[in-house]
C-alpha cells in the first residue's frame, strides 16, 4: 500500500478522529474507507445520473406519445362534436318539417269537417227541393200538361 500526505484543516481533522473512534478504526483506514466511498460513490452517482437520464428520455418520450394521443382524441372529438352538431341541426330541421306537417294535417281535418258540413247542407237541400217537387208533380193533373194524352206518360216527350 501506498503513504500519501494530506493537509486537512483542525475541524475535519477533529471529525475524522470521531469517526475512526466510533468505528473503532485507525484515523489512516477511517480516511482511506472515506476516499474510497467517495470514488466508488462518484461512480455511482454516475452511473446512477445516467440512470436518471435515460428514465427522463423515456418519460419524455412518453410524454411525447401521450401529448399526440391527446391532440389525436382532440381532433376526433372536434369531429364528433361537429358532427352531432349537424346533427342536431338535421333534427330541429326535422321537427319543424314535423310541427308543419301536423298543422297542415290539422287544416286539413278542419277543412274536412266543413266540407262534410256543407255537403249534408247541400244534401238536406236536394232533399227538400225532391220533396217538393214531388209534392208540386202530385198537384199537377196529367191532363192539364200539353200533348199529354191518356195512353203516354206525361214526362216522356218524345
Amino acid at each position: 500500500m501506498i503513504r500519501i500526505t494530506v493537509s486537512v484543516a483542525d475541524s475535519i481533522l477533529s471529525r475524522v478522529d470521531e469517526g475512526a473512534n466510533k468505528k473503532g478504526i485507525s484515523r489512516s483506514q477511517y480516511v482511506a474507507d472515506a476516499v474510497e466511498a467517495y470514488i466508488s460513490g462518484g461512480k455511482q452517482v454516475d452511473e446512477a445520473l445516467i440512470n436518471v437520464t435515460d428514465d427522463l428520455h423515456k418519460s419524455q418520450s412518453e410524454v411525447m406519445q401521450l401529448k399526440r394521443q391527446i391532440t389525436n382524441l382532440n381532433n376526433q372529438l372536434t369531429e364528433k362534436d361537429k358532427k352531432i352538431e349537424s346533427l342536431t341541426i338535421d333534427a330541429k330541421n326535422r321537427d319543424d318539417q314535423i310541427k308543419q306537417a301536423y298543422e297542415k294535417l290539422h287544416n286539413s281535418e278542419k277543412e274536412i269537417i266543413q266540407y262534410k258540413s256543407a255537403l249534408e247542407a247541400k244534401e238536406d237541400e236536394v232533399a227538400f227541393l225532391r220533396s217538393h217537387i214531388s209534392q208540386l208533380t202530385q198537384q199537377i193533373s196529367p191532363p192539364a200538361l200539353p200533348g199529354v194524352s191518356e195512353g203516354r206518360k206525361w214526362w216522356k216527350f218524345w
